[in-house]
């Protein structure tokens, strides 16, 4: 470990203007710290009573098994999608040099480096961006991820979006909140199907650690 310049063992040579100069031109620049915070994702309010295998358990007092239940909970979903989401995230911006950590859920953010935080949209057919709701549909779901990148020396974050509209009676099941994203965000799309979740996960998570890569290095 290299010795602070004030803290110069005694006995040194003394050392010149210039070499201290120079000395100090080519220290390296510590790296700032990136951190990940969870992307926003809800999960839809679905009742399964419509479901005859439903129906049928709860007429039989629940007694019914439920093999499936485990693979339809959109709690469940939504939670694993966010988390592997920022996972991903994290390793690929470590993989490109930064320092990221994943902010715990709840946890402020410091005053110091960088914050990515991100919101999973959909777009319905007014064209208008709602906020992603993971419920029991099947198949292929298109999304779109907005996400900003801000640093935490400058100025606290603000709000990645505004509310402009709750649900109405006219909203299909599931559908969440109409926003108006900030103009600062940056929104891209990516696919999730159910049986590829995994890999569009880790496919829309590299192209945001591009973006923060390309985003945080030049600053610095």
């Amino acid at each position: 470990m290299s010795v602070p310049m004030a803290f110069a063992q005694a006995g040194a040579a003394p050392q010149e203007p210039n070499a201290v100069n120079n000395a100090a031109a080519t220290a390296p620049v510590q790296s700032p710290v990136v951190y990940v915070n969870d992307f926003e994702l809800d999960a839809a309010n679905v009742t399964t009573d419509q479901n005859p295998v439903d129906s049928a358990r709860r007429f039989a007092g629940g007694l019914l098994p439920r093999p499936f239940a485990h693979r339809d909970d959109p709690q469940a979903r939504a939670r694993k999608i966010v988390d592997q989401m920022a996972d991903t995230l994290v390793a690929d911006l470590r993989k490109a040099g930064v320092d990221a950590r994943r902010l715990p859920t709840g946890a402020a953010p410091p005053a110091q480096g960088w914050l990515v935080r991100g919101v999973f949209l959909d777009v319905d057919e007014g064209n208008r961006l709602r906020r992603s709701m993971v419920g029991f549909g099947a198949g292929a779901s298109e999304i779109e991820l907005a996400v900003a990148v801000d640093d935490l020396s400058k100025q606290a974050p603000a709000p990645l979006y505004q509310v402009i509209e709750t649900h109405s009676s006219t909203s299909k099941p599931g559908a969440g909140a109409a926003i108006a994203l900030n103009p600062y965000v940056a929104a891209a799309k990516f696919v999730i199907a159910r049986g590829e979740q995994r890999m569009s996960v880790e496919r829309a998570a590299g192209e945001v650690s591009d973006a923060v890569v390309a985003r945080v290095k030049p600053a610095h």
